[in-house]
């Protein structure tokens, strides 16, 4: 048996790898006041069956295979521990205190997994703050000359940071802008000796001068494709520091990280660096701590106010104390007739109605299913209708101008459309002029010079077109395009084949927040076909490859309960595919509402968000009978 100690879990494993190889047996596993500890021993293959070679090289899948699973077993441990020392032990109080304070069930975990039994007769608090203020990385070190860009949406502050930093740090601060500041903010650089310039992207002037340059960056949805767009241009040599609004949801904090961090990584300038914005607004501090620690986040100052002295460095103590001060620890859990219990009723049915309301103005084509079950479909049409399967296949999904599903839609339609293949002679004809997009393998042979070749081996020969953002089956990706021009001939045609002239799309998934390539698409469209429309089709491709098989999911769902309604079924598949691409901040409230009503820790995504809706649905019904059952008799 042998001993590994690393700063974090993956430096330890990789230090446990490479001593022991890819057959070690984890022992066991705890955090240290200096990182984490892993005892390990070479397992031996048994004698009967040859030993197996040894690969050169261990793919990081199962690197990060290997550390989920160490880390589910020591979560499942220490949920075993807690559930065996009763509600009232320390550790089930400090979960119920964490999880009041809005962290993250994986972070308390990750914490009382290393609750020491000897400290139970001690102060179970003061324990909680030493390890979390252990953990969160905090520093002012932004004051080393360099290019500081400035990241966060529009209206959180960047402008009042840019200004407070250089009233700070003084010396040869320069600012630096992609929109013009207001005149106050003007005024104010005045005063402290400064001025503002225009950013032209041209590094020689960023980075000439020496000092420290700060640079605005516009307030950009985490969609736009320039998102990252000063970043990319400045390269390896600038240094993000992206604010977050103190008081905002883990699950929109989790998405604006992993955004940026993604697009910093792929400029070569990773995101380390964070301010808590908006500390004035009030609101809990738990989630952003969680997130910050989970990312790796360092913390250097609170922003207060407007004004350039309203900063304050960001010291773990201070941060872990406000956190944990507003915390409500909850008490024994409520039982079937006493006060608390009808209080939690009414509290789940308000929360009920909320998540309704929030359903209903965002999309209100699925009022009816909300209200009454099972829809007729839209009576209006979107600009674009999806078709699954055949050409005269039964269900079409309408999306909006955003490219956001509606719902199903039995009309036909005037909007673009998404083909399964490459239509035959007598479709081609049908479609006339409208916009469509064919989705095809890999395999799938085309012309090109005069020779027929596949899809991916022409690849290597189709331009780089464009690169977007967009969430696909549950998480963040950046599909990278490309586009080249073939033919191909179309079934149908009789004696005389016909050929026709395509346009070759190709795109390339990337996690957004590893990097690595995820998947490969392959479409086929007409030569000559409006480029913008094409990509809105490319893109709701991608984003509604989920939908099929959860309408499968939602009407397996509603036959195990009796209800015979395919039209439900599409419409919820389509609400939570919905749910998990939209933006807005009506989506935002509603996935929290319904991941709430699921409870326990779960990961936003189109499968656990139509779990919160067959549940919302469920639970509506159950409450309308028990409001039957108890109103008074006539």
């Amino acid at each position: 048996m042998q001993r590994f100690t690393g700063s974090n879990q993956r430096e330890a494993m990789g230090r446990v790898r490479a001593a022991l190889g890819d057959d070690a047996l984890i022992l066991a596993n705890r955090r240290t006041a200096d990182g984490v500890e892993i005892l390990a021993v070479l397992e031996e293959a048994p004698a009967a069956e040859p030993a197996p070679s040894r690969p050169t090289a261990r793919p990081s899948a199962s690197a990060d295979a290997t550390e989920q699973l160490l880390r589910e077993v020591r979560d499942l441990r220490a949920r075993l521990e807690r559930a065996e020392a009763g509600p009232d032990s320390p550790p089930a109080r400090l979960a119920r205190r964490l999880a009041g304070a809005g962290f993250s069930d994986t972070l308390c975990d990750d914490l009382l997994a290393g609750w020491p039994r000897e400290a139970a007769g001690g102060d179970a608090d003061a324990w909680l703050h030493r390890q979390l203020a252990r953990r969160l990385p905090a520093g002012e070190g932004l004051e080393q000359g360099g290019v500081l860009v400035l990241l966060g949406p529009a209206g959180i502050g960047k402008t009042s940071l840019a200004l407070k930093l250089a009233r700070r740090y003084g010396g040869r601060t320069r600012l630096w802008y992609e929109d013009e500041p207001a005149p106050a903010h003007q005024r104010a650089a005045e005063a402290l000796g400064l001025s503002w310039r225009p950013l032209d992207l041209d590094r020689g002037s960023v980075f000439a001068g020496g000092g420290l340059a700060i640079v605005d960056t516009r307030g950009r949805g985490l969609r736009d494709p320039d998102l990252g767009a000063v970043l990319r241009r400045l390269g390896g040599n600038a240094r993000p520091l992206l604010l977050l609004p103190a008081g905002a949801g883990r699950d929109a904090l989790e998405e604006t990280v992993a955004v940026y961090q993604g697009l910093a990584r792929a400029a070569g300038a990773p995101l380390r660096d964070a301010v808590v914005a908006r500390r004035d607004d009030g609101g809990p501090l738990g989630p952003l701590l969680d997130v910050a620690l989970r990312r790796d986040l360092c913390l250097h100052f609170l922003s207060n106010g407007q004004n350039p002295e309203d900063l304050s460095p960001a010291h773990p103590e201070t941060l872990v104390e406000d956190a944990l001060a507003s915390t409500a620890v909850a008490g024994a859990p409520a039982r079937v007739g006493d006060r608390r219990w009808a209080d939690r009723l009414l509290d789940q049915s308000r929360a009920l109605d909320a998540a309704t309301r929030l359903l209903r103005e965002g999309v209100p084509a699925f009022r009816g299913l909300l209200d009454h079950g099972a829809a007729d479909g839209l009576t209006t049409l979107a600009p674009e209708v999806m078709v699954h399967g055949a050409a005269d296949a039964g269900l079409r999904l309408a999306l909006d101008a955003a490219g956001l599903p509606l719902g199903p839609t039995r009309a036909e339609g005037d909007g673009g459309r998404l083909l399964p293949a490459l239509p035959d002679a007598a479709l081609w004809h049908r479609l006339g002029e409208r916009h469509w997009l064919a989705a095809v393998r890999g395999n799938a042979r085309v012309w090109r010079h005069s020779d027929r070749h596949t899809l991916a081996d022409c690849q290597a020969e189709a331009r780089p077109w464009d690169s977007r953002l967009l969430r696909h089956r549950g998480r963040a990706v950046q599909v990278r395009l490309r586009r080249l021009d073939v033919a191909a001939p179309l079934a149908g045609g009789g004696e005389a084949p016909l050929s026709a002239r395509l346009c070759a799309w190709f795109g390339t998934v990337h996690d957004l927040d590893s990097g690595a390539v995820i998947g490969r698409r392959y479409w086929l469209a007409p030569h000559g076909q409006d480029r913008e429309r094409t990509l809105s089709l490319l893109l709701a491709s991608l984003s509604a490859e989920a939908l099929p098989a959860l309408e499968r999911r939602a009407r397996q769902a509603l036959d195990e309960e009796g209800v015979a309604a395919p039209e439900a079924a599409g419409l919820l598949a389509a609400l939570a595919l919905r749910l998990d691409l939209d933006d807005g901040d009506w989506a935002l409230d509603a996935r929290g509402q319904l991941l709430a009503l699921l409870g326990g820790r779960r990961r936003r995504k189109p499968e656990t968000l139509l779990d919160g809706l067959l549940a919302l649905l469920r639970a509506r019904h159950s409450l309308r009978a028990l409001g039957r059952d108890l109103a008074p008799t006539p």
